[in-house]
């Protein structure tokens, strides 16, 4: 197997847990995820597997754009380009989580992109005159982004790091393929 092609089957990685989570939330809830478990001693893991299945909703559809974009932009470029975006994926997934906030309350998460606009050109001055108190209601829509962005750099750091683990695992046992530096 050629790296590049282990990168772009590692896309597919979140996916199958994705798959695999939604399952066992199913078979220990059916389809009511907020009851309690069976078996309480599961009740901890089957709840986290239950939060990373709802969650898919959320970072499914804004991960598989990323996914096209990254399988798109990665033509023509060489391994280490492609790797490096790889390592980078969980940072531009966390930024696109700011997409969410901003469909779920456009209004006072645009405030909150004025606030920041202003404040990067040093005319946070301006911010109350222009806003009026909207700074309570934007602390609110950052901090969802903020939180949502944490959960993406963490989870998708984990996948990341099990990839890169797999991949040193493959390269020390001399399973890749030679491949041209710079594909056509």
């Amino acid at each position: 197997m050629k790296r590049r092609t282990f990168y772009h089957f590692s896309l597919a990685v979140p996916y199958l847990a994705l798959i695999v989570t939604g399952v066992i939330t199913y078979l220990a809830n059916g389809l009511n995820v907020f009851n309690d478990t069976p078996a309480p001693s599961l009740g901890i893991l089957v709840g986290v597997l239950a939060f990373f299945t709802i969650a898919g909703v959320v970072w499914g559809p804004l991960y598989t754009w990323m996914v096209i974009v990254m399988l798109i932009w990665g033509r023509g470029r060489s391994t280490d380009d492609i790797r490096r975006l790889y390592m980078l994926s969980p940072i531009l997934l966390a930024c696109s989580m700011g997409i969410p906030v901003l469909i779920t309350d456009p209004a006072t998460s645009g405030k909150f992109l004025m606030e920041g606009i202003l404040r990067m050109n040093n005319m946070g001055f301006a911010a109350p005159f222009l806003l009026r108190d909207s700074s309570q209601e934007s602390i609110y829509i950052g901090v969802a982004w903020l939180f949502m962005a944490a959960i993406s750099i963490v989870v998708g750091y984990a996948f990341v790091g099990i990839m890169v683990w797999v991949e040193r695992k493959i390269k020390e046992r001399g399973k890749f393929k030679d491949e041209p530096e710079n594909p056509a």
